[in-house]
């Protein structure tokens, strides 16, 4: 990309998502609601990671493998946490300007940057021990997923990669034009079976073949309107899920939408504006729109079940599903806890005063949050 599209990129970043750049022109935050028979949480650990603040750090999601809890920060330091008791096991410096955050599964860990750098890692119980390293010409603001014997990284120039997971060497690369303006980030692809499904920055979704990148399908989720570029913005930036054959993607000022994963023919839509990741469980689909109000969505057909603003632009992050609850944190330490069946809101508990940008880590009936300061946290329901 071009200087100056990419300048755009950064100023449009900070003034939709807050990226910690100190300039919000928003609508206030809703005051916070008494609630009324409050649900008895918990915090269960804390423990500071001492990760580094910048106006990158808000996509640096943990990642939850078995019992251990992996975060890195915008300096490449992982840091190993048991997620029972909260303890650091401990500590590796990449030396990697990491803005994504990991990519891991079985014993394997993969680091990018914001200079292009994609490295793996061998899990051990000490450590790591790192096994590659490459370097591409582009940020890197997707976390790369790894897949059986391959990792798929999407790169802010529209191209999507497919490296071997043995030594890193290039499968294949496909390169999809990027807008003149777009949201900062990108949604990470998504594996099921031999097809990789990933979403682009002009509103589109597309299936590739996992073994040699050759298109499948391609769907238009969202189609730029308006006649500014900001008006045109139709990213798919939020991770979408799948479900039965079925994928559900959002996009920023465009459409939710329920798409056929085996043949990428449209189910149905409805006008939303997300760039969030997307909740699910057998019935719904749980989002938090662009304005921080939350939704349950019929995954059927489209419907909402119902609708929260009680937390109306308090910068709310995407939901997560624990138990019967649905919650997000916002822009002032303080977690919530909703009823999945209704709506309502249920409880809440302040864990800091810093605001938490990625969405929490379910894990066993207790949620995990990350705030811009490396503060992780463990929540649950008092027993």
């Amino acid at each position: 990309m071009k200087p100056a599209p990419n300048l755009l990129i950064l100023i449009l970043a900070g003034l939709l998502v807050a990226c910690a750049s100190g300039v919000d022109n928003s609508e206030p935050p809703a005051a916070l609601t008494k609630i009324e028979d409050k649900l008895p949480l918990v915090l269960n650990w804390k423990l500071d990671t001492q990760a580094a603040v910048n106006a990158a750090s808000y996509r640096l999601q943990p990642l939850q493998l078995g019992d251990r809890i992996y975060s890195i920060d915008t300096r490449g330091s992982i840091v190993c946490v048991d997620a029972s008791y909260g303890a650091r096991l401990w500590r590796y410096e990449t030396r990697l300007a990491a803005i994504a955050g990991l990519g891991g599964g079985g014993n394997r860990l993969v680091v990018t940057s914001r200079d292009g750098d994609i490295a793996a890692y061998e899990l051990s119980e000490k450590g790591l021990k790192a096994l590659w390293k490459i370097r591409i010409d582009s940020e890197i603001r997707a976390v790369p997923v790894l897949d059986r014997d391959q990792v798929f990284v999407r790169s802010v120039d529209g191209k999507l990669r497919s490296l071997a997971l043995s030594d890193g060497s290039q499968q294949w690369l496909v390169s999809r034009r990027v807008p003149v303006l777009s949201l900062t980030g990108n949604s990470e692809p998504l594996v099921d079976g031999q097809l990789v499904f990933a979403g682009f920055d002009d509103g589109k979704l597309i299936a590739y073949d996992r073994a040699n990148g050759e298109v499948r399908w391609e769907s238009t989720i969202s189609i730029p309107t308006g006649r500014s570029e900001v008006e045109r913005l139709v990213d798919l930036d939020g991770r979408f899920v799948l479900r039965n054959g079925i994928i559900y993607v959002a996009s920023f000022q465009g459409r939710l939408a329920a798409v056929q994963a085996v043949s990428g023919d449209l189910l149905w839509s409805r006008q939303f504006s997300s760039y969030q990741s997307i909740a699910i469980d057998d019935d719904a689909l749980y989002l938090s729109a662009d304005n921080s109000d939350l939704w349950s969505i019929d995954r059927r057909t489209g419907s909402a079940f119902w609708k929260q603003d009680v937390l109306h632009a308090r910068k709310i992050t995407a939901p997560a599903i624990v138990g019967d609850g649905v919650v997000v944190a916002d822009l002032d330490g303080y977690l919530h806890w909703f009823n999945r069946s209704d709506g309502k809101l249920a409880g809440r508990i302040r864990i800091g005063e810093a605001r938490s940008y990625v969405q929490p880590v379910a894990r066993e009936g207790s949620v995990v949050t990350l705030d811009k300061y490396g503060q992780l946290a463990s929540v649950s329901l008092r027993q």
